[in-house]
């Protein structure tokens, strides 16, 4: 019996070693920048290079990162179930010294990307810095997890502008408008339908249906050029993304304006989140704990914080945002394009935008805090917008007074637009809410409840804009229409407060014949009394065309309810 034992045992450590030779168990490697030449990736012979570790790991292999003075350089492509972790204390809250770093300071290997994803990767405390292009680039890396990750000086490369134009002539310009989509984190989902993105950056990687969920936790981005986290998914893929609690800072602050180089050039982003789903796609977007500051450098840069976009046909993209910061500390940004927040079909077909804001503070934007904008004529497209626990204000003088919240349409036709304000405080530079609406609109529905609209203010010169503005035009076809800030067919409990603005507390304007505006504003706060109605003096209330006001059936509120 002790013999048969002892060959069984024999016979397994037997196979447990083929097993590991032929790669079916994993391993793990180490690497090390300042590490002795000729070292077999073991802790205490670590791998001087990342080209080394690269050849010798195998799927599912573990790499650690050991902590150096200086990073490794030439970045690495990971293979399928690979981890990469950073060994020492969180660089995220490290002070300086020696950190487990990573770098691509060149765009012959890998396009200057410090890190390539394949699937199911994990990516931890590493500081990525000084990468020539991405800190961590995807395309279809199902169930990616990257947590907790520092990348500082991303695309800097001492703002040689000559140099960063030259790295990559097939798609990457700096000074771009449009045409650049890489980040601190870039990661592409390409779905099986034909995508120009994936063509592109990836010819080689198949679409697939869907990669899952990914997860974006615990990262800091900053002193970087143009983008933080870059979200893009193509082709009629699907994809779930969580994004929780990353911090965004210190954006573009660097660079040159882009007005005042030789060519002029236009407007250049510098944005802090964005995910754009085109052609089919379906993104899901989970976003919670997020905070971004400093985004825009002086000139004309898009600087927003958040952006959701589509384009192409029938993208859909389902948000929820909550616990966000977005600042604009230094009160910067270019007036047409500095949003805390922009929701945006952009030359989409049948585009769906669903997006809940939840305990948001937005501050000082050059332009909105949340904007919900159509560009290059989408058709036929349609948002679901809900804020709720948030406060937002603006003390920034050089933006667009209208509205903190706006929408305005292109000149095509638009499904719906349904935005719910709950439980939310708006004041400072600015009208509170604008929907500047120049298209057809089959459904307009807009609902206030339990909000504080207080010490609106225009700066000096600027004409007054209403608290609550809604403007239809009179050659555009209007569909259902309904304005409930109180008792009225939406559900509004009104409660709404309206105190010391000095300009029309709702305002609505329709220039449509066909079809009436529902007003509903009852139960509200608008000082103690009654609302004065236009055109008396000092109006709290404008009402102009065709616009029908419900009865104020549970009349006003006498006191102030408070926020």
């Amino acid at each position: 019996m002790r013999v048969t034992f002892a060959r069984h045992v024999v016979g397994v450590l037997s196979l447990t070693l083929v097993i590991a030779s032929t790669g079916g168990a994993a391993s793990t490697w180490h690497v090390k920048a300042d590490a002795a030449a000729g070292g077999d990736g073991s802790q205490n012979r670590p791998f001087a290079t990342l080209q080394e570790v690269e050849a010798r790991s195998q799927p599912g292999d573990t790499i650690r990162v050991v902590p150096s003075g200086k990073p490794l350089d030439g970045g690495i492509q990971l293979k399928d179930g690979q981890r990469l972790m950073g060994l020492g204390n969180p660089v995220t809250k490290s002070a300086g010294g020696a950190r487990p770093t990573i770098t691509n300071t060149s765009g012959a290997r890998y396009d200057g990307d410090a890190i390539r994803l394949a699937n199911n990767n994990l990516v931890q405390n590493i500081h990525i810095d000084g990468a020539a292009r991405a800190g961590v680039f995807g395309v279809n890396a199902a169930r990616a997890q990257v947590r907790g990750n520092l990348i500082t000086n991303n695309m800097i490369q001492a703002n040689n502008l000559p140099r960063l134009e030259a790295l990559w002539p097939k798609g990457f310009v700096l000074y771009e408008s449009q045409g650049n989509h890489f980040g601190g984190i870039t990661l592409l989902s390409c779905g099986p339908a034909a995508s120009s993105y994936c063509v592109n950056h990836a010819p080689g990687r198949p679409g697939v249906p869907s990669i899952g969920q990914l997860v974006i936790a615990d990262n800091v981005i900053r002193d970087s050029n143009l983008e933080g986290i870059m979200l893009l998914s193509d082709g009629g893929g699907a994809v779930t993304y969580t994004v929780t609690n990353n911090e965004i800072r210190d954006i573009s602050l660097q660079l040159p304006r882009p007005e005042a180089l030789t060519p002029a050039l236009p407007i250049v982003r510098s944005r802090a989140f964005t995910l754009i789903a085109l052609n089919g796609s379906n993104a899901t977007l989970n976003l919670s704990g997020f905070r971004a500051d400093n985004l825009a450098p002086q000139g004309n840069y898009a600087a927003d914080g958040i952006v959701l976009l589509t384009g192409g046909t029938r993208p859909v993209v389902n948000a929820r945002l909550s616990d966000l910061v977005v600042l604009n500390s230094r009160q910067t940004g270019e007036v047409n394009n500095g949003d805390s927040i922009e929701i945006q079909h952009r030359g989409a077909t049948d585009g769906v935008l669903n997006v809940d804001i939840r305990r948001a503070d937005l501050r000082d934007p050059a332009s909105a805090n949340i904007k919900v904008l159509e560009a290059s004529n989408p058709t036929n497209g349609s948002y679901d917008i809900s804020v709720s626990d948030s406060v937002l204000s603006n003390a920034n003088p050089a933006g667009m007074p209208d509205a903190q919240i706006r929408f305005s349409g292109a000149s095509g036709g638009t499904k719906a637009f349904k935005l719910a304000v709950r439980n939310t405080k708006i004041s400072g530079i600015g009208g509170a809410i604008g929907v500047l609406n120049p298209n057809n609109l089959d459904t307009l529905n807009v609902l206030v409840e339990n909000s504080s609209f207080s010490d609106l203010t225009q700066p000096s010169g600027a004409k007054p804009t209403p608290a609550i503005n809604v403007t239809h035009p009179a050659d555009r076809k209007l569909g259902v229409a309904v304005i409930d800030v109180g008792g009225g067919a939406l559900g509004s409990k009104g409660r709404n407060r309206f105190v010391d603005n000095p300009q029309v507390d709702l305002s609505i304007t329709n220039g449509s014949t066909a079809t009436a505006i529902r007003v509903d504003a009852a139960n509200n706060y608008w000082g103690g009394g009654a609302p004065v109605m236009a055109p008396a003096a000092s109006p709290d209330v404008s009402l102009s065309g065709n616009v029908t006001l419900s009865p104020l059936k549970s009349g006003h509120l006498t006191s102030d309810p408070g926020r």
